[in-house]
């Protein structure tokens, strides 16, 4: 990493971990200051800026009206982030901000049905933006687990810990000890199995010799293969999540089920069971990038510039003839 780089995500920690501790203390006029300014000057930012629009713009979403989007998308989840953290002890008031902000599809009360009727379940979610928020939404109607992963910035699980405490959430915290993959998904199988329901993120973009590949915006690119995986063990389906905007409101809905289908090796076998399942997802995935842009949270982050812009070690080209043959043996 440059020194450049490394200067530049030490300034932006030391913002990050400053705002965090003035929250308690913020009124709630201020934060709804910063919520405009953050908006406005979001699409002049030196860097990210750029970075978002050239993204947008490789993946044929771009127009100005869902770049302004995006960015005032983009504040209110950075400030809703600061209202719960400075509402923690106002339970009530937490509930008043997502009920404001976000809404439940039907297809959340079906899934909640079936979650516990399978005695346990797993939500798929990608990060759309006010994710923050929409959680504590999504909580009031069906409790939620999150799976912390230890980190060696232990004031970034901190800092996470504290914002599901405050949001209410039930935690799943990894041991700092916890180093084999296994002992890590029995964790969370043993989660599921006991009738919670653990959300777990997909959408995180993995290079070529660690993820599973998939058919996305025209490329191969990579994700994790855990959320397929332990759903295949726990022997529950995925739940993929997604939002889409209604007026100036977020409404989270439910794609269809994925269960994963056990192949014999003739036919792949595990590998090939868990990489079906990961592009079924990607395809709901690939929808609501392109019907709903301004939705999605990471158009900056470093690993998905990477994979968007073509970098061979995130993604590679497709012609639409393999990518035909791909949905057809999913379809099966």
């Amino acid at each position: 990493m440059s020194s450049l780089r490394q200067l530049r995500r030490r300034c932006t920690s030391g913002i990050v971990h400053g705002a965090v501790s003035l929250a308690p203390f913020a009124p709630d006029f201020a934060l709804s200051l910063a919520e405009r300014v953050l908006g406005a000057c979001g699409p002049h930012a030196p860097k990210l800026a750029a970075i978002v629009r050239k993204n947008m713009i490789a993946t044929k979403v771009f127009t100005p009206d869902v770049y302004r989007r995006h960015f005032n998308n983009v504040a209110r989840h950075l400030t809703n982030g600061l209202r719960i953290l400075s509402n923690r002890d106002n339970p009530g008031r937490i509930r008043e901000l997502a009920a404001r902000d976000i809404d439940l599809d039907d297809s959340i009360q079906s899934g909640q049905g079936d979650i516990e009727r399978d005695g346990g379940g797993l939500i798929a979610p990608a990060h759309c933006v006010n994710y923050l928020i929409s959680l504590v939404r999504l909580n009031q109607s069906m409790p939620v687990s999150i799976y912390l992963r230890w980190s060696k910035d232990a004031r970034k699980v901190e800092l996470k810990r504290r914002w599901c405490q405050a949001a209410g959430l039930d935690v799943i915290i990894e041991p700092s000890k916890l180093t084999n993959p296994a002992a890590r998904a029995e964790l969370i199988i043993e989660a599921i199995r006991a009738g919670r329901t653990v959300a777990i993120t997909p959408d995180l973009a993995q290079r070529a010799s660690e993820g599973v590949p998939v058919h996305l915006l025209g490329r191969t690119a990579y994700l994790p293969s855990g959320p397929a995986s332990l759903a295949m063990l726990a022997e529950v389906p995925m739940r993929p999540l997604f939002a889409r905007r209604d007026g100036n409101r977020q409404v989270l809905y439910f794609a269809n089920p994925i269960r994963v289908q056990r192949l014999p090796r003739s036919d792949g076998g595990r590998t090939e069971s868990v990489r079906r399942a990961m592009q079924a997802w990607t395809d709901g995935f690939e929808k609501f990038i392109r019907d709903c842009p301004d939705q999605w949270f990471l158009w900056g982050d470093n690993r998905w510039t990477r994979a968007i812009q073509g970098d061979p070690a995130y993604s590679t080209p497709i012609d639409e003839s393999t990518n035909a043959m791909d949905r057809e043996a999913i379809r099966r």
